[in-house]
């Protein structure tokens, strides 16, 4: 299967860009001698309209032979065939020439377009199914429940499109109307600026806006006050409420609307305690159904009812739910069960705060223009450098009837990755669980679609320009690259993963392909570009010689970036088998 994947992701590719000129071409008038796919000896070969038609041993590439487009070819013998490439004007040649590369940036666009319209038949709506205390949302009065409708009079019916306004925004203030208990109400937003460090070594750094929501729904797993009724009823941060009165209670507003129904008379609380050994990983892969809690060991708890506030209760966004094996949070003392009252003095509402308080002193260290360039050693070094002193955690313990604050000193990781880039470890994640978000019909196909294509081919787009641009100015190490056998394992892991995963790679790489194919390169498509916009300027043709020293330029480099590539592709597979 391994080679069949390489195939299904390769040849498509080398199609489409090979489709791009032919069809230009023939609508140009150029008679197409040979349309390949592969290189080498051939495998199977027809001829229809003077056209002959071959697939070849090895799927690397492809190319398409016009008459007159050997650029070694003698300009001293006449005047061209008028069917021939060099007989046309240089506008026609250069779209051409231009079409290969365009071919496979509308190849993404194609899938991601049509995988939209295929798949997005049912979307996240605009419900919010989580708001983070203290965010820019909180402070706003957006609940739990509320429908954001419009952000500035744009409407927002999903979602996708309430983060898409949101992320345009940082540090507007906005008008959103929302709709809560079936009526419509006018909220005033600032969403705050936020730094996403996403690939910091090419400058991916952006500043986007965000008010701290979920879709996903808060499970009825509690931090209890120590001052409040719930505390001395016997509930302690961490324990999941499962029932009231026998009615089940998944989500932490069912459990506020059971307690406002029965407010004023005594309830049974139906308590799960927190478990000690759920481990990191599959806490972290089943967000929605990784159960924290021992059910089996649920006790019932009496008090009476009022609303979670009330009773010293609300949901557990900064409770430790689990801890990973010799971790930072591990040799800082944590335990499960544990509430993460502040960072270096600085409240805290939520474990995502939590982790982007960590990850502040690491992404300035990441985004520091001395970093650019560094690799392995020398840029872990880098990073724990910028660290500074250990943090100071202050926590809240629940022992037996009585809790008490500590402040704990945490000094974080740095690590390498699987793919060696730098990570941050802290090894403890919330408690709090979260359900299934809230799904309706996609009200809008075609407009669902064309945003989710926009967004996904810009984000393509941007990022190889600056891999590129990072390449050369050598912030990103030559070792990066990858070549076939790169490209076969990760269209290997990607099928494996889904084939969503593994279209994915298709566009990224379809994109790679058309950028690649553009660079002034000798021989590439580039390459033939930039003599033909030469020759529209002087108004005659790049002398032969100049053509032939070139493409043996271009030849040359190509051989020795294949050199490159499969050195890096055969270190891979050793560093793969040694592991």
């Amino acid at each position: 299967m391994f080679v069949v994947h390489f195939l299904l992701l390769l040849v498509p590719l080398v199609l489409f860009h090979e489709l791009g000129h032919f069809l230009v071409a023939r609508w140009m008038g150029v008679r197409v001698l040979s349309f390949s796919i592969g290189f080498g000896p051939v495998v199977a070969a027809w001829t229809k309209d003077g056209t002959e038609y071959a697939i070849r041993a090895l799927p690397l590439g492809g190319f398409v032979r016009m008459l007159g487009d050997d650029p070694t070819g003698g300009d001293d013998d006449g005047p061209p065939p008028p069917d021939s490439f060099a007989a046309k004007p240089v506008w026609r040649r250069s779209l051409i020439v231009a079409a290969g590369p365009i071919a496979n940036l509308l190849l993404p666009i194609a899938i991601l377009f049509g995988g939209s319209m295929i798949s997005d038949g049912q979307v996240v709506s605009s419900r919010i199914g989580t708001v983070l205390p203290g965010g820019p949302a909180d402070q706003a009065g957006l609940r739990s429940g509320d429908r954001v409708l419009s952000i500035d009079d744009e409407p927002t019916p999903t979602f996708m499109d309430l983060r898409r306004v949101v992320t345009a925004r940082p540090g507007k203030r906005v008008t959103a109307v929302v709709e809560r208990d079936g009526k419509k109400e006018t909220l005033w937003l600032e969403p705050e600026a936020r730094r996403d460090m996403r690939l910091p070594e090419i400058g991916v750094i952006d500043t986007v806006g965000r008010i701290q929501v979920l879709p996903d729904g808060q499970a009825a797993i509690v931090q209890v006050r120590p001052d409040g009724p719930a505390f001395a009823a016997g509930l302690r941060s961490g324990e999941r409420i499962i029932e009231v009165d026998g009615k089940a209670t998944r989500r932490s507003w069912e459990l506020q609307a059971a307690l406002i129904a029965a407010k004023g008379r005594d309830v049974t609380l139906r308590v799960a305690p927190p478990r000690h050994d759920a481990p990191l990983d599959e806490a972290a892969i089943k967000a929605h159904d990784g159960e924290l809690h021992d059910l089996a060991a649920a006790r019932d708890v009496r008090l009476r009812a009022a609303p979670m506030m009330e009773l010293g209760l609300e949901p557990a966004q900064r409770v430790v739910g689990y801890l990973e094996a010799d971790s930072p949070a591990v040799s800082a003392g944590l335990r499960v069960g544990d509430e993460v009252l502040a960072i270096d003095g600085d409240p805290v509402g939520s474990f995502l705060t939590v982790h982007e308080r960590l990850r502040k002193r690491f992404d300035d260290a990441r985004a520091d223009d001395a970093a650019r360039g560094l690799e392995g050693d020398e840029l872990l070094a880098h990073i724990r450098a910028g660290l500074g002193d250990p943090y100071t955690l202050t926590i809240r313990r629940a022992d037996g009837g009585a809790a008490r604050e500590l402040q704990v000193p945490l000094t974080v990781a740095v690590v390498l990755d699987a793919t060696g880039r730098p990570k941050l470890r802290f090894g403890a994640g919330p408690m709090q669980r979260y359900e299934a978000p809230e799904l309706i019909d996609n009200p809008a196909p075609l407009v669902y679609a064309a945003h989710q294509t926009a967004d996904e081919m810009q984000e393509a787009l941007r990022v190889t320009l600056l891999t590129v641009a990072g390449l050369f100015r050598g912030h990103v190490p030559v070792k990066e690259v990858g070549g076939p056998i790169f490209m076969a394992q990760l269209a290997s892991r990607t099928a494996d993963l889904g084939w969503g995963y593994f279209f994915k790679l298709m566009v990224w790489l379809s994109v790679n392909l058309a950028i690649l194919n553009l660079l002034p390169i000798p021989i590439a498509d580039g390459g033939h570009l930039f003599f033909l916009a030469i020759e529209a300027v002087r108004r005659e043709p790049v002398s032969l010689r100049t053509r032939m020293v070139a493409a043996y330029v271009g030849m040359t480099f190509l051989g020795l970036l294949f050199v490159v590539v499969m050195k890096n592709d055969v270190q891979r597979l050793i560093a793969t088998f040694a592991n």
